[in-house]
């Protein structure tokens, strides 16, 4: 890292309780406080704590992804990590505020700052001030993130694959480009007008989830709430269509059309398909207001269109038959890590935890599993010249696909294993168990172990080379007792209950190969791995 692009404002000890950030901190450490400026336009804000004593440290340095537009620093994870004896760090990401885009208008080095490289120069920075306090190097580096954390996650693997050990990556929105047009999308189906009623109201979601849990969650052999392999649910809205009048049990016709265009995703006027859409289980989970909420559309008026006057209004400029292959080619180099090739990482041998709700409206969830078969392809392929990997890719069938999936996962699990939580929203919330950390919520202190918590996971991993398995997801009611715990299994093994014992209990499942009539492969699907591995090209750091 060059000297002059770092700055050290501040380095203090904290040896009592106190507060930062509003977050309670008991714990005793070095506080470093700096500010990163790779170009001109450049304000990286950072933290790095560092354990008081070299017996405090564990030798371990984790840095901390964060979701959405970020512009704060996530101290709730520094206090944690700490506490579990980590050197860790965490940044603004070159910004201060919310969930709003201004900083990116007329600012293309703050952009990737944000994207792709602020947290390259905070985990250098982080190194070099561990080596002096201690005057040992960091022997294990870790990244955590979920969302845009996952998708920082993911770039970090594919960007810069020797910066860290281990990386868990949460419902990444690697291809960004595409959740974000995808936001826009979904935000106009469902909320056509600003500031009027959804067109779907939320009795009208919950009646959606009702009946496609009752169509599907018993299609694993077990009624328990959960629908575990959202593949296989072939529910449709149809069902509920109104026979005559509007009434609460039923839909009307744009209602019905509005939850059709959900399941099927994103499309051009003529229906040709551009990214995925929801899974049936996740409707208690759509934010009709999501896109309003999280200001996606302004993003692109301002960093790709730079307009202010007229203001971009998304829902009246964003053109999805001509704009969206304008809008991924401006934002992919500083946004989007979509390329299989984690030649480098593994090289290295770095290990990747991805993880992913099944019940996710804001980063369709199937993006991760096509992901990992991604790779299997991309293992498969990779050798072969360049004209005829380009028409193996052109030419993939699902069947093969799918058969690949179940027989060459093991060429990827050296490196990669995926995670798909069952009933699970967008790094939190739905019905199943939630708790594995990460990024997703945190599991009690005494469920983070290798066993239920995907740090602990990945760490045992890159530590000792015990692969995971499966990781134990956990779901705790208001008191903070477990109501539920179940394996969640390398994909493409899923969790199957053995016949008895309770349902809310681990011991009561276990982790199954399914057959390929389990694990279809759709015209999604390979539009989705056909995405990845034509941007097999989309590599290499940029600072």
């Amino acid at each position: 890292m060059p000297p002059e692009a770092s700055t050290i404002a501040s380095a203090t000890t904290v040896s009592s309780a106190t507060k930062i950030g509003n977050v309670d901190v008991d714990a005793k450490f070095c506080r470093v406080q700096g500010v990163a400026r790779p170009s001109s336009d450049s304000e990286i804000k950072f933290e790095v704590w560092l354990p008081a004593t070299a017996q405090a440290w564990s030798g371990r340095f984790k840095l901390n992804g964060t979701g959405g537009y970020a512009g704060a620093i996530p101290y709730p994870r520094l206090v944690q990590d700490v506490g579990d004896g980590f050197v860790t760090a965490a940044s603004n990401m070159g910004h201060d505020g919310g969930e709003g885009p201004a900083w990116t208008l007329n600012h293309p080095e703050k952009v990737k700052d944000w994207g792709l490289r602020a947290h390259y120069f905070v985990a250098t920075a982080a190194k070099a001030l561990a080596n002096a306090y201690y005057a040992k190097p960091v022997r294990y580096s870790y990244f955590e993130g979920c969302s845009n954390g996952g998708r920082q996650a993911m770039m970090m693997a594919q960007r810069y694959p020797e910066l860290f050990d281990g990386i868990a990556a949460g419902a990444p929105s690697q291809f960004y480009p595409e959740v974000l047009t995808w936001l826009a999308y979904s935000g106009k189906l469902q909320t056509p007008v600003q500031g009027q009623p959804a067109v779907l109201a939320t009795a009208k979601r919950q009646l959606l989830s009702r009946a496609s849990h009752a169509a599907c969650d018993a299609q694993d052999g077990l009624a328990d709430g959960q629908i575990t392999n959202p593949r296989v649910c072939n529910f449709s809205p149809a069902a509920l269509r109104c026979t005559s009048r509007d009434a609460p049990n039923c839909l009307t016709e744009p209602e019905m059309n509005v939850a059709q265009a959900m399941y099927a995703g994103m499309r051009t006027s003529s229906g040709v398909q551009r990214y995925a859409g929801v899974m049936p289980g996740s409707e208690g989970e759509w934010d009709p207001n999501f896109g309003d909420n999280g200001r996606y559309g302004p993003f692109i008026g301002h960093y790709v269109y730079s307009r202010t006057s007229p203001p971009y209004e998304w829902r009246r400029d964003l053109n999805w038959d001509d704009q969206f292959d304008q809008i991924k080619a401006f934002i992919t180099p500083a946004t989007a890590a979509p390329s299989p090739d984690l030649t480098a990482f593994k090289t290295h041998s770095g290990k990747l935890v991805q993880f992913h709700g099944w019940a996710d409206p804001i980063v369709p969830p199937q993006g991760s599993s096509a992901y990992c078969n991604a790779l299997i392809q991309f293992e498969k392929l990779k050798s072969l010249p360049r004209a005829e990997y380009d028409a193996a890719v052109r030419n993939m069938s699902p069947a093969q696909v799918t058969a690949d999936s179940l027989a060459l996962a093991s060429t990827v699990q050296g490196y990669h294993r995926l995670f798909m939580l069952p009933d699970v929203g967008h790094c939190r919330g739905g019905t199943g168990p939630e708790a594995v950390g990460g990024g997703f919520p945190e599991p009690a202190k005494a469920q983070r172990t290798a066993e239920s918590h995907v740090v602990g996971a990945l760490a045992r991993w890159v530590e000792q080379g015990v692969a995971p398995a499966s990781i134990v997801a956990t779901r705790y009611d208001d008191t903070g007792a477990i109501t539920r715990q179940r394996p969640i299994c390398a994909y493409p093994q899923m969790a199957r209950y053995r016949g008895s014992g309770d349902v809310n209990a681990v011991e009561s499942f276990t982790c199954v190969t399914p057959g390929a009539e389990q694990v279809p492969t759709n015209a999604t699907d390979i539009l989705l791995i056909q995405n990845s591995l034509k941007q097999r090209d989309v590599l290499g750091p940029k600072r």
